[in-house]
């Protein structure tokens, strides 16, 4: 949040500095711009910005909040894997567990960090890995067994597809056009009230700070929000801390939260 705090006061002396240079013009001083001038291109500006800031702020919370639910559909896929287990024989069925474990550990610790830098791990992915072997190392005869077995593949397949989407979150961004053009718009926003007659006495630089604190700030936080892993806003490994609650609640025999029962908050 400091970052937004700096922001807002950097735009406030930007405001300051264009508000006190332009506004020490002739036309300024003397008011004689066109009043439908004024209003067309007052009007015009801030269309601009408001334009390029909505479709920003909308597009970085969608990423963001398809981030979030990404998490969600992968932890409930986890532990259906880890609950179709239970009924794997011995010695494999605490193998694929104590896994599972591993990999969800090695996604909270490791792997989101790297998140936060742009990629993933490999670590993760092997974690990941070691599963589907343990898995199809089980070797049974017994069908409720067998059908054990299928089932966890068949949610692992899910886990793999669901990590997937999960990674490809990492990448997202607000596109580059939409950015240049709010930074723009910021600077017409501020630009304009000197240029069209806003003369530099102290009420009105006063006035001239405000906005540019406002702009800047708002500016800062589509910078903040853009990425669902990093910046100060951003996505939480909740979900899987979840998960590893849940795989004790199994083992403990204790009441157990179904996996559908996972949901992203909104």
């Amino acid at each position: 949040m400091w970052v937004n705090v700096v922001a807002a006061l950097a735009g406030a002396a930007l405001a300051l500095v264009i508000g006190a240079l332009v506004g020490r013009s002739r036309g300024s001083r003397e008011g004689a711009t066109n009043p439908s001038a004024i209003s067309f291109a007052g009007a015009a500006v801030l269309g601009f910005f408001a334009l390029f800031t909505g479709f920003a702020i909308a597009g970085a919370w969608q990423q963001l909040n398809m981030a979030r639910q990404h998490t969600y559909e992968e932890s409930r896929a986890l532990t259906e894997v880890y609950w179709a287990a239970r009924l794997l024989p011995e010695p494999d069925r605490p193998v694929v567990q104590q896994r599972v474990r591993d990999y969800t550990g090695q996604v909270i610790g490791d792997e989101w960090a790297q998140m936060g830098q742009g990629h993933g791990s490999a670590g993760a992915w092997a974690a990941a890995d070691r599963i589907r072997v343990s898995v199809d190392a089980v070797r049974s005869q017994d069908p409720s067994e067998l059908a054990a077995k299928s089932e966890v593949l068949r949610s692992l397949t899910d886990v793999y597809a669901r990590r997937n989407a999960r990674l490809s979150d990492v990448g997202a961004q607000v596109p580059a056009l939409a950015l240049g053009g709010l930074v723009v718009g910021s600077v017409l926003v501020l630009a304009t009230p000197p240029v069209i007659g806003l003369t530099a006495n102290g009420r009105n630089l006063v006035l001239m700070g405000f906005v540019g604190a406002s702009v800047a700030f708002a500016v800062s936080m589509v910078f903040q929000l853009s990425g669902p892993f990093d910046g100060a806003v951003r996505v939480a490994p909740t979900a899987f801390e979840l998960a590893l609650t849940r795989y004790g609640q199994i083992d403990s025999g204790g009441p157990v939260v179904t996996p559908s029962s996972f949901r992203a908050p909104r």
